[in-house]
């Protein structure tokens, strides 16, 4: 049995561009590069237009990794979508890692979309409830944060039910299926779906993206632009030897005037919100302490309304941090 052909086949059931565009793949030496060309194959027969022009580039698997490694997020993996970007004047730039379940995307300038934006785009397509990990944008855990100027996207539907999850595959699967959640987006580039068996997979949460621009009435980047702004410290790891002491000592320092508290996974504070209509309120940030289970180490997201606040925010919680370290 042919099982590509037959991965390809239901593939293509969710592939629906309303126009045409180009994207630039860049599989990283990986897997999809096989799969992705057996499904704009069979795209493109005669009794359809097809609609995405794909370019490919490291499109054969092998494990050396000779291009830039299997990892998007290491330095430097993304030059050489960017310029491919740029040169086929694309609409798009996707990125995967070795084995597929991660997925990054570039905006048709070559810019990189954090994956909180990439979640928020794939919100637009799919009817809550949704799952957001602890650590995910304001963007996607508040139910009325302001969306795109024009209100392209979501059409006036709510952002409503809304479930929180500890990072990781475990506990988003459980929740997902708990909830009968649609989706559910990790800041790490996973993206699961209820369509997809609720596993997370790079290939199909690219095809929803492709089919969210093609109904744009814009180009992505212009889109994006008119996003809400929100600055993150991404994920800063401190070497600990007492984690549990570090998180209570955070927890007093901060406890009188934060708005929120949950502890989920770690602890997460919340102090105001733009959904509470304040605008860019000095007070405006939230942050996510949470201890690693496997070594001496303390995770610590931040994520601000402007970046003098980051700043400042990340220099204090250093401080408070570092008084164990």
């Amino acid at each position: 049995m042919n099982y590509l052909n037959l991965y390809a086949d239901f593939l293509k059931r969710f592939l629906k561009p309303k126009r045409e565009l180009k994207v630039v793949f860049d599989c990283s030496d990986g897997v999809t590069g096989i799969i992705l060309k057996e499904l704009f194959r069979k795209s493109n027969v005669k009794s359809q237009t097809l609609k995405v022009t794909p370019f490919f580039i490291n499109d054969k698997v092998d494990g050396n990794f000779p291009a830039h490694g299997p990892n998007p997020l290491a330095n430097g993996a993304t030059k050489q979508l960017e310029k491919e970007v740029k040169k086929q004047k694309a609409d798009l730039g996707v990125i995967f890692d070795g084995d597929g379940d991660r997925v990054f995307f570039l905006d048709n300038k070559g810019r990189w979309i954090d994956p909180n934006e990439s979640a928020y785009i794939l919100m637009q397509i799919f009817k809550p409830p949704y799952v957001v990990g602890i650590v995910s944008s304001w963007r996607l855990k508040e139910s009325n944060v302001k969306g795109p100027a024009e209100g392209e996207a979501r059409q006036g539907r709510q952002m409503s039910k809304v479930f929180v999850s500890r990072v990781g595959h475990y506990f988003f699967k459980n929740l997902m299926r708990k909830k009968k959640a649609s989706l559910g987006l990790e800041h790490s580039g996973h993206y699961y779906f209820k369509d997809f068996f609720y596993c997370d997979s790079g290939i199909f949460a690219a095809i929803q993206v492709i089919n969210f621009i093609s109904g744009l009435k814009t180009d992505l980047a212009s889109w994006l632009d008119k996003l809400p702004k929100y600055y993150r410290s991404g994920e800063i790891n401190f070497r600990i030897e007492n984690k549990e002491l570090v998180l209570r000592e955070v927890e007093k320092f901060y406890k009188k005037s934060a708005k929120k508290i949950s502890k989920i996974d770690g602890i997460t504070m919340e102090f105001s919100s733009p959904s509470a209509g304040s605008g860019q309120n000095s007070s405006e940030f939230w942050f996510n302490l949470r201890p690693s289970n496997t070594e001496n180490l303390i995770r610590l997201n931040i994520e601000t309304t402007s970046k003098l606040l980051l700043d400042k925010k990340l220099k204090e919680i250093k401080k408070v941090i570092s008084f164990e370290s």
